[in-house]
């Protein structure tokens, strides 16, 4: 594996962003998407390439880094830009150039005829480099810029209509709230710089490793600042409120944050620094807490949604937390697990989603959705299989990892915690089993539906055949050392012998069993007693808006935050700029306008005057110099 190389993943996203961006009006709207295409399927390419050789090496081999100058530097401390492939970056990049080059083509169909087609192109171009370039950095400082030009991307994208004023909001709002995790993540940042003037991830490791206990808390600290920012960016509770309503964006910009970029950069984030968590298990447990929270939350919220992409946005939510409780549990391997199987199932259904929306005219409310399946069975066929894969229905890929990650959470932190986890998967069924009522039941659109086309087709159906098999890399079952922690080479937590490998297979046969059989109930009263569940919904109408309002989370920030901080704007407005800066610089000047009125008053025209004046003037100096020189 050459070094050398590692650019090629990182320059063709980075040259289709210019290409398209600087001379896309130039080009006709074919030359545009081949540029697109081909700026990820040529470092997709070396990316296979490289895992090729990867897995053909030794473990202590499957690195590959290089360090191409040095950025900034300030006695013993530097920051290089330097380039680290190891097995993890490896997964992730596949992820996203995989799941982003479907989405790529996907999009070649879906935005035909946009008047912004060549600048979505360049964005999306753009997001991939920097997606790129937060999972290969070798430091600290590198993946933030990586992280922050993601953030930029996604203000673009989620606003790429901005003409609506509905998406310039949702793009302010999920900048102005990935700043406040952000700032956490700097805060993180300056304190390594300050503690171990370093922040390269080898030389983290090594410190983590070596360094004595005295160290633990400044290491728990510094942990914990860097995961606001993992909860900024994964939209975790209480950092999420900027994710549904990124769904303003284009279809498969959705897709892209969800299934393949954005959303999953924190997980990664601390599975990188998992040889730090290692040393803090009071923060392990914060993290998997938080992340129980998380998934409980945004399942129970997906519930009350009536819109589809929103549904599919608040299980985007639950699901990165089930990620978060797995590194909670030092899983780490569960968590990139959960990542990969969620990128692919996701990918898929807003993918779907976005074929259906364009099939019904632009239609996302699900109670003017119904029995779609015969207008488009393709469609269908690979949502559902999304959707079995969301709930963890065997053998989806869903199945493998959501059952690992639960009994993680019982063997960390016990029964207690498992029956939470497991009631937050019971709410994905049932979330799942609403969705059900697209594709069955009586149609409730009028007018005759438009079919899409091949382009809007073929990348669900690769990506419904990824949800199928993508189970295999967490086999052997009921085993510690599958196929990708193997590759991985995480460090897999001890695992109680005899019995407990009994309960592992009593518990998964358990789950196995219950999470269709709810699956199956919600879709029998979503679809054969529809009526009856919308007649209930409207019976307790501030419980449903109470769910789908996200339990009044933005109605009390605004409350608690902009409020406030509206108010202080007013005030330093009307008040400290209006009378205070304003009335301090207009009083200078009306002041020297006074000033100047009253000189000109000396200006009379008359010589004998202007002689007078001299003369009185000579007079005072006269006496001002003999007073100096002490005469007087």
């Amino acid at each position: 594996m050459n070094p050398d190389c590692l650019w090629l993943l990182l320059a063709p996203p980075a040259l289709g962003f210019l290409v398209n961006g600087l001379m896309g009006r130039r080009l006709p709207a074919s030359i545009t998407a081949a540029v697109a295409l081909a700026a990820v399927g040529l470092p997709l390419a070396v990316a296979l390439g490289f895992l090729l050789e990867m897995t053909a090496a030794p473990p202590e081999a499957r690195v590959v880094a290089t360090s191409l100058y040095t950025w900034l530097s300030d006695g013993d401390f530097q920051v290089r830009v330097g380039l680290l492939l190891d097995p993890l970056a490896m997964v992730m990049s596949l992820v996203v150039l995989g799941i982003g080059f479907l989405i790529h083509i996907y999009s070649v169909g879906y935005m035909e005829g946009d008047v912004g087609y060549r600048r979505f192109f360049a964005y999306m171009n753009l997001f991939v480099f920097f997606m790129l370039l937060l999972v290969l950095a070798d430091n600290l400082v590198l993946t933030f810029c990586g992280w922050e030009g993601v953030g930029l991307c996604s203000y673009l994208l989620i606003g790429f209509w901005h003409e609506r004023k509905s998406a310039c909001d949702a793009g302010r709002k999920a900048f102005i709230v990935n700043r406040v995790g952000d700032f956490g993540f700097i805060l993180g940042i300056l304190l390594t710089i300050t503690a171990f003037q370093t922040v390269d991830y080898g030389e983290l490791a090594e410190i983590a490793a070596t360094a004595p206990g005295d160290a633990s808390p400044i290491i728990a600290l510094m942990v914990l600042l860097i995961f606001m920012g993992a909860m900024g960016k994964s939209a975790q509770f209480p950092l999420h409120v900027w994710l549904p309503d990124a769904m303003e964006g284009p279809t498969p910009v959705s897709a892209l944050i969800h299934g393949a970029t954005m959303v999953n950069a924190g997980v990664y984030l601390m599975c990188r620094l998992s040889p730090l968590l290692n040393r803090c298990p009071e923060v392990l447990l914060v993290i998997a807490v938080l992340g129980l929270v998380t998934a409980l939350y945004a399942a129970l919220a997906a519930l009350g949604q009536r819109d589809l992409k929103r549904i599919l946005a608040y299980s985007t939510i639950s699901q990165i937390g089930f990620m978060f409780v797995a590194v909670g549990s030092g899983m780490y391997a569960l968590g990139i697990f959960h990542l990969v199987t969620h990128g692919i199932f996701k990918g898929l259904l807003f993918l779907a989603a976005g074929a259906v929306i364009h099939t019904l005219g632009g239609e996302q409310d699900l109670g003017r959705m119904g029995g779609l399946f015969r207008e488009i069975p393709a469609v269908a066929v690979a949502f559902l299989a999304g959707l079995l894969a969301l709930a963890g229905v065997f053998p989806l890929a869903g199945f493998f990892s959501k059952d690992a990650i639960l009994w993680g959470g019982f063997q960390r932190f016990g029964a207690s915690f498992w029956i939470v986890s497991l009631s937050g998967a019971l709410l994905t069924a049932l979330y799942c089993g609403k969705l059900f009522g697209v594709f069955f039941g009586p149609r409730r659109d009028e007018g005759p539906p438009h079919r899409p086309g091949a382009l809007l087709i073929w990348p669900p159906a690769v990506l419904a055949l990824g949800a199928l098999i993508a189970g295999v890399l967490g086999l052997p079952m009921f085993a510690q050392d599958t196929l990708l922690s193997r590759f991985l080479g995480f460090a897999s937590p001890a695992v109680a012998s005899g019995q407990g490998h009994e309960l592992e297979v009593i518990m998964t046969v358990f789950q196995g069993m219950v999470i269709p059989a709810f699956l199956a109930a919600s879709a029998y009263l979503f679809v054969r007693r529809r009526r009856r569940m919308e007649e209930l919904e409207r019976a307790f109408p501030r419980a449903a808006a109470f769910l789908a309002d996200g339990f009044g989370l933005d109605k009390l920030n605004a409350l608690l935050l902009a409020t406030p901080l509206r108010g202080a704007a007013r005030f330093s407005a009307r008040i400290i700029d209006n009378r205070i800066i304003d009335g301090a610089v207009n009083g200078v000047g009306w002041a020297a306008m006074r000033a100047g009125r009253l000189l000109a008053l000396l200006q009379t025209g008359e010589l004998r005057h202007y002689a007078l004046s001299i003369l009185a003037g000579a007079v005072a100096l006269l006496g001002a110099a003999l007073y100096a020189a002490g005469i007087f």
